[in-house]
């Protein structure tokens, strides 16, 4: 009994021994093992049906509907490319899958790159926190729903050599553009006032009550309201635009949430221009404030979802598979991000 004892003691003090190291390597391997996804496949994936409607001098293909912001005249006066002196062009919108997002509850983790990971195992403490049972409530539930967010820069018509004559399409190649794991104030929701200080402002019940215009809106898939910028339609409230989304009831919900928060900051920043709207017909321009209608959102995984143009904070009822959130075991998700173009095309 006194040498089974003894061998306890021993295995037991050589496991608190092991150097951090291994328990890292440990750490890592869990967490690559629930890590899942499939290779973004640029042709099948997408839904084309997002392409529609083009317009070119005024005339309209495809039978989608643009948000009201879109609009770019037949005939157009911008400068030239060259030497920026005014020369009459021609009008063209379009809609271009520009960003690949993956949404995810393991730091690093790639969903789009078949589930392998980004980071080392320096971030796991940034995994999210919805597993762990909250012990200041004696009924449990989930300590924090934040999750990290992959933003990439996948012009997929550039990739596919697809409509090289339009001088506006986006011509540069497929790159990381950010990983929230690096920001330390995407991880805190009082860190993230910075970047939105307005938060206490559209935090009011008032605020939230007009959202419901928003989300009667896109229920009958309808652009969202742009003048509402604080809402996410049926996602919910934008702020504070931090990695949480605590106000969601479903998986499909909080992911989309996060990353209306994500384009709502990006934009914010300077990381992503606007490119619809009055301000748009010759060239992006910078604007703090985001236009949800210039983005569609076509989730490429866990599901494959294809029909009618999702808008920002839409459920997916005009999709198929519709109304369904992810299966279980997929708690992640991947979305192509369509953005809509206004261009002068001229020399």
């Amino acid at each position: 009994m006194k040498k089974i004892v003894l061998l306890t003691a021993l295995c037991a003090l050589a496991l608190f021994a092991l150097p951090g190291a291994v328990f890292a390597q440990a750490t890592a391997a869990v967490s690559k093992a629930a890590c899942h996804g499939k290779t973004f496949n640029p042709m099948s994936d997408p839904d084309w049906n997002d392409l529609y409607p083009f317009s070119l001098v005024g005339f309209s293909a495809g039978g989608n509907v643009d948000p009201p912001e879109m609009y770019e005249p037949p005939v157009c006066i911008c400068p030239s490319y060259l030497f920026g002196y005014p020369i009459i062009g021609v009008g063209i919108m379009y809609w271009e899958p520009t960003f690949i997002s993956e949404v995810v509850k393991i730091a690093g983790c790639a969903p789009s790159l078949g589930g392998t990971s980004l980071i080392g195992t320096g971030y796991m403490g940034l995994n999210s926190e919805q597993a762990q049972m909250n012990p200041d409530k004696g009924k449990g539930g989930p300590h924090s729903s934040r999750q990290q967010v992959h933003f990439y820069e996948y012009p997929v018509m550039a990739v596919l050599d697809l409509f090289q004559d339009v001088g506006c399409r986006n011509a540069n190649g497929y790159s990381l553009l950010w990983a929230s794991e690096l920001d330390p104030t995407w991880q805190n929701d009082i860190w993230a006032g910075i970047f939105n200080p307005e938060a206490t402002l559209f935090g009011s019940i008032v605020a939230q009550f007009s959202c419901m215009v928003d989300s009667a809106v896109v229920l009958v898939d309808a652009p969202p309201v742009d003048p509402l910028f604080w809402c996410a339609g049926t996602w919910g409230g934008l702020y504070p635009m931090a990695g949480t989304a605590n106000q969601s009831t479903s998986t499909f919900q909080m992911n989309h949430l996060t990353l209306a928060k994500f384009l709502a900051r990006q934009t914010r920043i300077g990381g992503l221009m606007q490119t619809i709207g009055p301000g748009a017909i010759c060239s992006s321009t910078y604007n703090p404030v985001w236009l949800k209608g210039q983005f569609r959102v076509n989730e490429v995984w866990p599901l494959i979802r294809k029909g009618s143009p999702m808008w920002v904070g839409s459920p997916p009822y005009f999709q198929f598979p519709p109304n369904v959130t992810n299966p279980p075991g997929m708690d992640d998700s991947v979305d192509l991000i369509w953005e809509g173009k206004q261009c002068c095309l001229r020399d």
